[in-house]
């Protein structure tokens, strides 16, 4: 395999089980299937095995990038695990999604389709309100540049 996937750590709580996006191919070490590059396979006992073996065949993928959606179905699903891939650039592995329940997903689809213009108000809110944030930090921070140096045009203080 090229990388050493066994000596990974998991890359949020320790319970949560870890499968491999691999970069190069392989063969379960039970039933001697090929497990081609870019499929998924789970070490035990330091040696990989297909998710069949693993008895992980049963979970869906769901890649990240949607907080709410991976949160829920992680809440609603008896089994997860987090899909970890080695990073050749940054030498190191990174979270790329996870496996849950066919079932979970669907709920938790379903209830963020309920919530989304919710969802998208708070966004907005929040947005709203880091901006104020930043224009407060902006002119507490002029105020004290303009302190430490009072020859220093108000211009090139703000933009500081």
């Amino acid at each position: 395999m090229g990388t050493r996937p066994h000596e990974v750590e998991p890359a949020s709580a320790p319970t949560d089980l870890v499968v491999f996006s691999i970069l190069r191919d392989s063969k379960c070490a039970e039933c001697g299937a090929e497990i081609l590059s870019g499929s998924l396979l789970r070490i035990e006992a330091q040696r990989p095995l297909c998710l069949a073996c693993a008895d992980l065949d049963h979970l869906v993928y769901l890649p990240s990038g949607d907080a709410a959606l991976t949160r829920r179905a992680r809440k609603y699903s008896a089994l997860s695990a987090v899909v970890v891939r080695f990073s050749r650039s940054r030498k190191r592995y990174e979270r790329q999604g996870v496996l849950v329940e066919k079932a979970a997903m669907e709920r938790a689809q379903d209830e963020c389709l309920k919530d989304a213009g919710q969802r998208a108000e708070q966004r907005e809110r929040d947005q709203l309100r880091r901006a104020a944030q930043d224009r407060d930090l902006v002119e507490r921070m002029m105020a004290a540049i303009l302190t430490m140096f009072p020859g220093c045009p108000h211009r090139e203080a703000r933009e500081i």
